[in-house]
């Protein structure tokens, strides 16, 4: 099957590079704070809650009189007057140490805002699932606020990426009590899984990667290997993909693992960053060979870097050592359950395509798509800026199932059509 002409690589990378940067400057669609009243969300861990904390800045200003320009004066003056506000006890009356990590004034989209993080300890000997928050910031001075407080990734009870209210405070009802439940190894370990099979469902970025480096795995190098050519062996495409998945899955198990071992921590920017160039250079594989040959190799070495993403993940539960080596099993097992059925449930059309005369248009449509939405990636991943291209693929992946139906009824259809008139390729 020889190789047909499209546009020149360097051109078309220009081209998505220039749609990118035309609509990075439009609309945006962040995710902000953008209701009128605040909110509290907890993280809980084996010792020790987090607590991210958004008031609206308006609001802060009217309680408490303080300046809101951002300075490093005004933000002692904000955790002071949190500290005033804010307090938490254990079920024998107890006091909790309240920790504010940082306080700023942040705008992310909309009105701006009071940010906090706050690390939450309980005393010797005190449940760190069962407390009583006493909070009278703002509903103090304005009786229509009221505070809500969520929880999320509650590894060892109720968990889910779903945020799950706990409760709010308002004038005259200002004290919460939070009883989790008692903390389960088994359900840790199940949450665990469940959460890296969800990342990777959700982690586009991830399966994207794999996928185009699957494009040309059904094909030969052309004479010059300068392109791809005629069809290989099934059997041999096969056994191309299975080291592919089994390189990337040792490669990002390696850093998962050796992370929290080895107390790596890196800004999730450039790690972000990187997974999307390693999208575009298995898209540009897909397009014209860069590394015919050594595909498993580029799927260990970049594994590595997407290990670090999720590496990331694990280390926000705040766990400890000995949790977290229990999570990080049943994460990866999570991790690899998904991968597999997403890339069991693409194989099919994949080789039934790479047998009819048409697989250019899936491997030059697949590796042009891979390619838009990593520069979309990049640009959103350096900038800090969301644009539309990139929310739209987004959207578009959420949809991944009935897109690979759809992509495998057609490939059914074209690989029937080509076989009754005769026509399909030669491996």
């Amino acid at each position: 099957m020889d190789d047909r002409r499209g546009p020149g690589l360097i051109g078309f990378l220009l081209f998505a590079v220039a749609c990118v940067l035309a609509v990075v400057i439009g609309p945006q669609a962040a995710h902000a704070h953008s209701t009128p009243n605040s909110e509290v969300q907890i993280d809980i861990g084996p010792s020790e809650a987090r607590a991210d904390i958004i008031i609206p800045l308006g609001d802060y200003a009217a309680a408490s009189g303080a300046p809101i320009a951002p300075s490093r004066a005004n933000y002692d003056r904000a955790r002071q007057w949190l500290a005033r506000h804010v307090s938490v006890r254990s079920p024998d009356g107890r006091a909790w140490t309240v920790r504010y990590d940082s306080v700023a004034f942040a705008q992310i989209a909309g009105p701006p805002d009071l940010h906090a993080v706050a690390t939450l300890l309980p005393p010797a000997g005190a449940p760190v699932r069962r407390f009583t928050i006493d909070w009278t910031a703002v509903v103090d001075r304005d009786p229509a606020h009221f505070a809500l407080f969520v929880a999320k990734r509650d590894l060892y009870g109720r968990f889910g990426d779903d945020r799950e209210i706990i409760g709010a405070v308002r004038a005259g009802r200002t004290r919460l009590s939070v009883d989790r439940g008692k903390a389960s190894a088994l359900t840790g370990f199940g949450n665990a899984v469940w959460l890296g099979g969800e990342h990777i469902a959700e982690g586009h970025d991830h399966l994207l990667f794999l996928l185009a480096l699957f494009l040309p795995m059904p094909l030969m190098l052309a004479a010059g290997r300068r392109r791809w050519g005629a069809p290989r062996p099934p059997r041999d495409a096969l056994w191309g993909m299975a080291k592919i998945i089994t390189s990337f899955t040792i490669g990002h198990s390696l850093t998962l693992i050796a992370a929290p071992v080895l107390g790596i921590h890196l800004l999730a920017q450039p790690v972000e960053i990187a997974i999307a160039l390693s999208i575009l250079i298995s898209a540009i594989h897909a397009w014209r060979p860069l590394f015919p040959g050594r595909e498993p190799l580029i799927a260990a070495l970049f594994g590595l870097v997407h290990g670090l993403a999720f590496a990331t993940l694990v280390g926000d539960l705040g766990l400890g050592l000995s949790r977290e080596v229990i999570a990080i099993l049943g994460f990866n097992i999570g991790i690899e359950i998904v991968q597999l059925a997403v890339v069991a449930a693409f194989l099919p059309a994949l080789m039934l395509f790479a047998r009819t005369r048409h697989y250019d248009w899936l491997r030059l449509g697949g590796a042009g798509f891979a390619a838009m939405a990593a520069i979309a990636w990049m640009v959103e991943r350096i900038f800090a800026v969301p644009n539309p291209i990139a929310g739209a693929i987004d959207a578009l992946l959420e949809h991944a199932l009935l897109l690979i139906i759809l992509l495998t009824v057609t490939a059914m259809a074209v690989y029937l059509a080509d076989r009754r008139h005769g026509h399909l390729a030669a491996a």
